[in-house]
């Protein structure tokens, strides 16, 4: 989980582990259903823009996912109910655990085809460097190629974006 090497992946997961403990243990359910969903949605999508076929293998791996996450949530509640029944303590800590870095890992990938369709975006672009390694992963191609191709589409979006120049002045369109 490549997110858990920065701070701020440590301070999201806390502050999802709290969120999650206070709403009473659903809420990581939730995240992790919705953040999948959001990272089917982006990968269709980066298909799309890199003009490959959408194939239902994405369908299928999506759900492969929620069943794998949900079992592993299930059994990690079974334990949590186990030490529950022992202890009196009732805190789901290892389904909560488990939860939030499914959640996080989810965010980390829906992020980093995000910045695949949106490489202008200033927040995203905070966290380009650290997302190099996943876009690799997901273009199947060397990271050292992802940063050259995120440099080169920030330097064409820039130079549409300059207007055009005659004598230092801008000249509008002609109708």
């Amino acid at each position: 989980m490549e997110i858990a090497q920065y701070p701020a992946g440590w301070f999201a997961g806390l502050g999802l582990f709290i969120a999650d403990a206070v709403s009473g243990g659903r809420l990581i359910v939730y995240l992790v259903v919705i953040a999948t969903v959001i990272d089917l949605g982006c990968g269709i999508a980066v298909a799309i823009k890199r003009k490959n076929f959408a194939k239902s293998e994405l369908m299928r791996l999506t759900v492969e996912k929620l069943v794998v996450y949900g079992l592993a949530m299930l059994v990690f509640l079974c334990i949590d109910k186990a030490i529950e029944a022992e202890t009196s303590w009732e805190f789901a800590l290892t389904s909560g655990v488990v939860g939030v870095v499914i959640a996080m890992t989810e965010t980390w990938s829906f992020l980093a085809s995000l910045l695949i369709l949106f490489p202008m975006n200033p927040f995203l672009r905070m966290f380009q460097k650290a997302l190099v390694g996943e876009i690799a992963r997901k273009l199947q191609c060397d990271e050292e190629e992802v940063e050259q191709i995120l440099k080169e589409s920030v330097k064409r979006k820039k130079a549409r974006k300059q207007p055009r120049a005659n004598d230092g002045k801008f000249v509008p369109k002609k109708k």
